[in-house]
């Protein structure tokens, strides 16, 4: 029954609610209504054979419905603290176990493992470099190729260090019988008899389809070893052949020369349109020696140092037919690296 009885209603009831005949319900409206109004209350004291009584009960159930009211707060108190205290503890255990059970995926390009290969073994040794988190959730997949050989991909994930995860370190053996590669997070660690050097993957990484851009060559410039010595750098992208020059303001001695040769190759393969890399340096008589280097003399000359690695090496790679073919792969890239002696 509605609390909000009208005064006729009551005054209706209340021959029934002082003989206690009403129902708990009713009771309560009855209570609740002559608590509010003067009017009924007065019918109530009139109706009663002691006013004195009339009082009394109508402030018994006055207090109990207070006492009712108050029991309601305090269990909507209560449950409110109780949610507020669910949902404060299932946050809680959401970030624990964010970072001390799922943590994040590793990056494999920061987290690179040292690659050694030995008597058919490759040996793959992680260390975390941040001492505060370790490695967990190790999968390596095998995908089988047509050849009867197959590729291993490894995965990991980085979470914060705890008795449940404690090693930042972890040494993974394979046996290369029947793989073909072995990469990490999407980098290629080995493949057929060829480890990736990290110095491989960030020069590769600096790839750049125009010589236009002084600071994009710029960062190709700084992945590579380059001589000691202060310069200047020039584009020309005015007309092909589009070609770069470095300018150094001292001269330089065979090693410096011989090093400038080497990174002309690597330079030319980076940069897609680019047709000619070149230095110049004073030449100690008042001139200035100029070395121009174009992508077809380095694919001339790529048989011959193929032939001498291979010799040496006990390989039988083959050259490929563009230099720019190299940096379609970080394979082949690493191969041209080799074969310079990089």
């Amino acid at each position: 029954m509605k609390n909000d009885l009208s005064c006729d209603v009551v005054k209706d009831l209340l021959p029934s609610y002082i003989d206690e005949l009403t129902s708990a319900d009713s009771n309560k409206a009855v209570a609740e209504h002559l608590s509010k109004c003067e009017s009924c209350r007065d019918v109530y004291k009139s109706m009663c054979p002691d006013n004195g009584t009339a009082e009394e009960n109508i402030q018994k159930e006055v207090d109990y419905l207070k006492n009712i009211r108050k029991k309601n707060v305090n269990k909507i108190r209560k449950a409110v603290l109780w949610t507020v205290g669910s949902l404060l503890a299932a946050f809680v255990l959401f970030i624990f176990t964010m970072i001390f059970i799922v943590g994040n995926p590793v990056n494999g390009y920061t987290d690179r493992p040292a690659v050694t290969e030995k008597d058919g073994t490759l040996y793959l040794e992680f260390h975390n470099p941040n001492s505060a988190y370790s490695y967990a959730h190790w999968k390596t997949h095998y995908t089988g190729n047509a050849d009867g050989k197959g590729d291993i991909s490894i995965s990991a994930r980085n979470v914060l260090s705890s008795p449940i995860y404690s090693s930042g370190d972890r040494i993974i053996e394979l046996d290369l019988t029947d793989i073909s590669s072995v990469s990490f997070k999407g980098f290629l660690l080995w493949k057929d008899g060829l480890i990736i050097s990290p110095k491989t993957e960030q020069i590769f990484s600096h790839q750049s389809p125009y010589v236009g851009s002084a600071p994009q060559m710029g960062y190709v410039l700084d992945a590579l070893k380059l001589p000691d010595a202060e310069g200047t750098m020039s584009i020309q992208s005015d007309s092909e052949p589009y070609g770069l020059t470095l300018h150094y303001k001292q001269s330089l001695n065979d090693t410096d020369v011989s090093l400038m040769y080497k990174n002309a190759p690597i330079i030319l393969s980076l940069v897609e349109n680019m047709g000619e890399f070149g230095f110049t340096c004073p030449d100690g008589k008042g001139g200035e020696t100029n070395y121009r280097v174009s992508v077809s003399d380095v694919e001339d000359k790529l048989p011959e140092l193929y032939e001498e690695y291979n010799g040496k090496n006990g390989t039988d790679w083959k050259p490929l037919g563009s230099l720019k073919d190299y940096t379609d792969s970080v394979y082949y890239f690493q191969q041209l690296l080799n074969v310079l002696d990089y």
